[in-house]
């Protein structure tokens, strides 16, 4: 039930995909995304793409399953209600083997969907895009035109991705639109990011006499820099450089970069209006919108360069500068914070629900608003799934609400079953906040998914946070393992235990613990204690044997255990010492004597008789030797003297035990 007040409308919520928060791109169209959402009265959920591995060329260090955690994300969407989807798929489709948009729309919730990057028309929505090929024309023209440069290499985004080869085309037409040869050796293919070094110096040895280098995107643009410093020469004196996009860092690089602005708070306010209409029930058109050159000193322009447009693109980039400065400050205090929160989650006796209520704790301490922490049943190797492999059920183990923490143990967590909502969402949603969704894993193994509602912009901390839970459910579940290798072993001594000092066929002790006990029992009791060790045998149990069969002699001796048993006082060590002997200690009182242990038992043995209907008496001959606590040091002597009453004893059994009527 909605909480809500009454007569206000159903927030709805949409789901923004995007490529990886490293890259400033993808940062700000998600930031711009939730702010005009949040405008628009929706609840919005981020699903992060791409792992920073890739971003930093780690690629030797990672497995190559690593992504697949990424892909994965993008899957618990199926998990919550959406209503709607917003789709950056050129970041997303940004890497090598990307899945298909049609792959990938399958895996996603059925609702509608706005495209951004990707001019690609769906039944169920619309796309919006800048002009990237009219972009990057103005750019390549005004290198050729305005500064007359004629050896230009070009720095394309990924193969298969729509911005970076509608960009490429672009420069392409230009240069033959002037007469100008582009050689193979003249363009490389990056990734999108500021880490393309290997690219531009490909690129430069093979073009010696390079004039200009125009990047497909603003941060290699940041790469191509450091590649020039690192060989002695300047950007935008000894060679112009550009980029795209007009990330608002820009104008603050050294030299500030030509690009070609995208407005990101425009792309945002404008989807936020598509899907309002998506919403209404409308089918509105695709958009494309403007892309416009802003020339700085990189190109080589001095004079007429446009730095910025207007005191509020000025006061937005100084803004943006501070709050940049003040955010990295917290980055970096949050992230000693979360490297020393694994230190706390972990100890020898840990348990899901402590491991989470400790986490929910934590997460509460560092003023998290709400947060969710769903499992998989098990976990899963990626390195045996394809990229998109989550199944349609997940647990949820951990739900935190500022400092209240609900948490769930393997056996009883509440289940999410995809496609029928999430009855947790709502406490998800928050005016102003984004509901971030980051995948748990370690190495190759996927536990499951992070879902944490918070301000865009600390979005780096969080995703450096998941990764610590990643590693701390690693551990957690070898914690867990060992745990279950230690009662396992645990038990397995105990069985060794009671092999080695319990007899197999009547659960009794056995010889050599049936007299130590025996002993121990007598010391317990203390000084002024009298006691009588019994010898026992079951008469004529060869005859049952060799009458009835070995079983029946089994039989014979499990009754005659129970017999001594029931017999005895409570607490009596009783143990079998042979085929069909037994002994016994008990202490003697002033109601109970050895006379009347001979007595029970023997009544005990009549009334079983009269019960049992087998074809055989069970009767047992008893010896006893009566003794105090002072005499107990020498209690094998005492045990051989009620031996030997025993044996004295049996001259008045019965001659035979087979019962004649019963007799085959």
């Amino acid at each position: 039930m909605d909480e809500r007040p009454v007569g206000r409308p159903r927030r709805r919520s949409v789901g923004v995909m995007t490529g990886s928060f490293h890259t400033d791109y993808s940062r700000r169209i998600a930031q711009e995304l939730s702010r005009a959402l949040h405008e628009a009265d929706r609840d919005v959920f981020l699903f992060q793409g791409l792992d920073a591995s890739r971003f930093l060329n780690l690629s030797d260090y990672v497995d190559p399953g690593f992504d697949r955690h990424y892909y994965s994300q993008f899957e618990y969407s199926k998990f919550l209600s959406l209503d709607a989807l917003i789709i950056s798929f050129g970041t997303i489709s940004a890497i090598p083997d990307a899945v298909s948009l049609e792959e990938f729309l399958a895996k996603l919730p059925q609702v509608p969907v706005i495209l951004l990057e990707d001019e690609h028309e769906l039944s169920n929505g619309c796309f919006i895009t800048v002009d990237n090929y009219t972009g990057m024309r103005d750019c390549v023209e005004h290198l050729i035109e305005d500064h007359g440069y004629r050896s230009i290499l070009y720095v394309s985004g990924p193969s298969g991705v729509s911005d970076a080869e509608v960009r490429l085309r672009a420069f392409l037409d230009s240069m033959a639109a002037h007469g100008l040869p582009v050689p193979e050796t003249a363009i490389g293919h990056g990734n999108f990011t500021d880490r393309v070094d290997p690219v531009i110096e490909t690129l430069l040895e093979a073009n010696p006499r390079a004039e200009a280098i125009v990047c497909g995107n603003d941060e290699m643009a940041e790469s191509a820099y450091r590649v020039l410093r690192r060989r002695g020469l300047t950007p935008g004196v000894d060679i112009a450089v550009t980029g795209f996009d007009d990330n608002i860092s820009t104008p603050f690089m050294d030299p500030p970069l030509t690009s070609v602005r995208q407005s990101c708070r425009e792309i945002a306010d404008r989807t936020a209006q598509l899907v309002t209409e998506l919403l209404d029930g409308h089918r509105p058109k695709s958009v494309r919108l403007p892309a416009r050159l802003v020339r700085r000193s990189s190109c080589g322009c001095r004079e007429g360069a446009v730095p910025t447009e207007g005191s509020e693109k000025l006061h937005e980039e100084h803004g943006w500068l501070m709050s940049t400065r003040l955010k990295n400050k917290q980055l970096t205090n949050n992230n000693m914070l979360s490297a020393l929160m694994l230190r706390n989650l972990l100890h020898e006796n840990i348990s899901v629900h402590l491991f989470f209520e400790k986490l929910g704790m934590q997460l509460a301490a560092l003023k998290t608003e709400t947060s969710l922490i769903a499992l998989l049943r098990e976990p899963m190797n990626v390195s045996d799934c394809g990229k998109l492999f989550l199944p349609e059920e997940v647990r949820v183990h951990m739900v935190q609400m500022r400092h209240s923490v609900q948490t769930w143990a393997r056996d009883n967590a509440p289940l999410l079953t995809a496609g029928e909502g999430n009855p947790f969402q709502r406490e998800l949603d928050g005016a102003g906040l984004s509901t971030c969704v980051f995948p748990l894993f370690y190495s190759n193994i996927h536990y499951g998914v992070f879902m944490v509602s918070i301000r865009p912009e600390d979005m780096l901390f969080y995703y450096t946070l998941s990764l610590e839970i990643g590693t701390g459910l690693r551990y957690l579940y070898m914690a867990l393992d060992q745990q279950e290798t230690r009662k396992t072993l645990e038990q397995q001594n105990r069985i060794l235990d009671y092999s080695a000092s319990h007899d197999a066929l009547t659960g009794l002790y056995n010889r050599v613990a049936s007299l130590h006990r025996g002993y121990s029992f007598v010391r317990e009791k203390g000084k002024g204690s009298r006691f009588a060790a019994v010898m026992a045998d079951i008469d004529h149990l060869k005859q049952i044997n060799d009458t009835f069969g070995h079983s029946a002699g089994d039989e014979a001796i499990q009754t005659a255990a129970a017999l001594l048993h029931a017999a005895l006082p409570e607490g009596s060590p009783l143990g079998r010492t042979g085929g069909d002997e037994f002994a016994c200690v008990f202490q003697l009182r002033e109601d109970f004597s050895a006379d009347d242990f001979r007595r029970r038992l023997s009544e005990l043995c009549r009334i079983h008789n009269e019960e049992s209907g087998k074809p055989w008496y069970e009767e047992l001959s008893v010896g006893c030797k009566v003794f105090s606590y002072e005499q107990s040091d020498d209690i094998m002597e005492h045990f051989r003297q009620a031996d030997a009453a025993l044996y004295k004893a049996k001259a008045h059994r019965r001659s035979s035990v087979v019962r004649q009527e019963k007799k085959p």
